[in-house]
């Protein structure tokens, strides 16, 4: 079940890089304030290493991080799509 938790998580997440992040501008808050992997990229590879349960921990330490990163460029001229993943309920 975990194996199936864990394609269906990533298939979603690989489905969002191809298809709303381009939308959006391929960035994140902590991407580009500290110039390194979106939070999208971060959750996929945490996955693809420990599997979902385990990849929690990592993927809500490095929203918060982006989150943390949004309230520095708040006052920064920046694309929009740099703050999306924080601006919503639900970060992407």
């Amino acid at each position: 079940m975990a194996n199936l938790i864990n394609r269906i998580t990533i298939h979603a997440l690989t489905t969002y890089q191809q298809h709303l992040s381009p939308i959006k501008g391929f960035c994140c808050a902590s991407g580009a304030l500290h110039g390194d992997t979106t939070c999208s990229r971060h959750a996929l590879d945490a996955i693809k290493q420990n599997g979902l349960i385990k990849a929690l921990p990592k993927i809500s330490a490095q929203l918060k991080r982006c989150q943390q990163a949004a309230q520095k460029l708040k006052g920064q001229p920046m694309p929009q799509a740099a703050v999306f993943c924080c601006v919503l309920p639900i970060p992407l």
